[in-house]
């Protein structure tokens, strides 16, 4: 499978880790708010499973400043090509839990990652394994830098793409997130429906 970052940052808590650039032959898969990823940790021999809580594009550094040139994404790649090697595009990414041997543990590792391992989208099983249990829920409610209940909504519709019974998944991620929210009816129902908006 094919990396589409690298961490530049850790902590055991989460991590930054900037895209890979993309090639002709192999595009990197695109992984947004609420994408599950994953990294291979040789040294615990385990596979850290994190949720994407924002995305952040801009210069590599303060002396090349992005500006308005008033053309389409396919003009400025005819005109200016240069400027999208530039920029950077870094993942923030929250720890929900791990996986040893396949069997998903839920809570934080015993390490960060280390910086320069790579990040590979998470694969359907992987997911399935560390969602099977709605633990990781919790840990997303500490990300401060976006709105938990976006982030929330957008990792559990994120899950439900990946389970062999989508229904019975969302069903039991509801009853989750009345637990959660027992004291806060507004905030539960908020949430609820950010995850079908179109209910």
């Amino acid at each position: 499978m094919q990396a589409i970052a690298e961490v530049v940052s850790s902590s055991v808590t989460g991590f930054v880790a900037q895209s890979l650039p993309e090639h002709d032959s192999k595009p990197v898969p695109q992984v947004g708010l609420g994408s599950f990823v994953r990294i291979e940790s040789d040294k615990d021999d385990i596979e850290i499973v994190a949720v994407v809580h924002d995305v952040v594009t801009e210069p590599f550094d303060s002396v090349h400043k992005t500006s308005a040139f008033g053309l389409t994404r396919e003009q400025l790649k005819l005109e200016q090509p240069q400027i999208f090697s530039l920029l950077r595009t870094d993942l923030h990414a929250v720890i929900v839990g791990f996986l040893r041997s396949g069997k998903a543990v839920h809570h934080l590792p015993p390490r960060p990652p280390e910086v320069h391992d790579f990040v590979f989208a998470a694969e359907k099983m992987e997911i399935e394994a560390i969602t099977r249990s709605f633990e990781f829920l919790r840990l997303l409610t500490a990300v401060g830098s976006v709105p938990a209940d976006e982030l929330l909504a957008a990792a559990v519709r994120e899950a439900a793409l990946h389970q062999e019974n989508e229904k019975n998944f969302l069903l039991k991620a509801g009853q989750a997130f009345s637990q959660l929210f027992r004291s806060d009816y507004d905030r539960l129902v908020s949430v609820l429906r950010k995850i079908r908006p179109e209910s």
